[in-house]
């Protein structure tokens, strides 16, 4: 089997984020056949933003999903989508 890449949005609750940490809290909570291989920071509105993640992870799991649910396990996040997935 081979690996797919996301592109995945993370909207914290709270517009004062310090997005080195709250991405290394996402990198915590994915097991370790799944890697966050970039972010980008971007804004939303009203002075929020989001990281867009770039993850790598197992073909198997198909869509975002199940990444999606490793995310949900940190506190603070107020939404996440799933923008576009592929093959590696």
């Amino acid at each position: 089997m081979g690996e797919f890449v996301a592109l995945i949005d993370v909207i914290p609750e709270d517009t004062e984020v310090n997005f080195e940490e709250f991405v290394d809290k996402l990198k915590n909570v994915l097991p370790d056949t799944c890697v966050i291989e970039t972010y980008e920071v971007m804004p939303v509105a009203f002075g929020l933003k989001k990281a867009r993640v770039r993850v790598r992870y197992p073909e198997e799991w198909g869509g975002t999903d199940r990444v999606e649910e490793f995310f949900h396990k940190v506190n603070g996040i107020q939404g996440i989508e799933g923008i576009a997935f592929s093959k590696a």
